[in-house]
């Protein structure tokens, strides 16, 4: 991220190492092993990620980045020469089970993606693993859940102001935001602080549900899950 900041490259951390970065508090269990390394950056500065990546030792994934190509997804891999590691590079907009445009709020992230971009990363998995709990658990035990931008924040305006406008992002991150509640409240996962860790789940659900809905999720909504409402993910 640094060699990328000096070049005036666009290159953010995201992922489960992004949240570590941020997290700093009581909570090492949910801290966990990471094998892979995944960046966001800008389509428009692809040949200058190129560039930077090569001159660290990592190559194209020629075969993975065709086929993602081919069916236009903006992901692209590439690969340590003297190591099994690698990086998956997301550029321009985060495509998984949902879609999210980060490109205009990257400025808020410092050497992450924005902190409230990273919570949507992980609430937006329709297949939630045990990995993404630890990682939603970790972000929200160390981070006070606000009605605004900050660094360090969790903005739940933000998070409602997308969820009021799509249904199906709006049903993902409800959905999982419950379970996370259920297996904390159940003792399944354990919290440093567990009653302001529910105050926390509980403060942006409040949030999405009290945010008026556009015409457009109302729409969206009369359908419910008769058609799905999320993208199957190729890894």
């Amino acid at each position: 991220m640094r060699s990328a900041e000096k070049r005036g490259v666009t290159l953010k951390l995201m992922g489960g190492l992004a949240i570590a970065l941020h997290c700093h508090g009581p909570h090492s269990e949910h801290l966990r092993d990471y094998m892979d390394v995944d960046l966001f950056g800008l389509k428009r500065e692809l040949q200058d990620i190129h560039a930077l990546l090569h001159e660290m030792g990592f190559m194209p994934d020629l075969e993975y980045n065709r086929q993602f190509s081919a069916n236009e997804q903006d992901r692209l891999k590439f690969n340590d020469q003297n190591s099994n590691e690698s990086i998956d590079v997301f550029l321009d907009m985060f495509r998984m089970q949902h879609v999210i445009d980060f490109r205009d709020r990257l400025h808020l992230g410092g050497l992450t993606i924005p902190l409230t971009d990273l919570f949507l990363t992980k609430a937006q998995n329709t297949k939630l693993a045990p990995k993404d709990v630890t990682d939603i658990i970790a972000l929200l035990e160390d981070h006070a859940v606000a009605h605004g931008e900050g660094e360090e924040l969790l903005n739940v305006n933000y998070i409602a102001e997308l969820c009021s406008d799509d249904w199906g992002l709006w049903k993902s991150v409800t959905d999982n935001l419950i379970k996370v509640r259920k297996l904390v409240d159940y003792d399944n996962y354990t919290s440093v602080r567990k009653p302001e860790l529910l105050a926390k789940v509980a403060s942006i659900l409040d949030g999405i549900a009290s945010r008026d809905k556009t015409f457009r999720w109302k729409l969206r909504s009369q359908v419910g899950e008769k058609l799905k409402w999320y993208m199957e993910v190729e890894e």
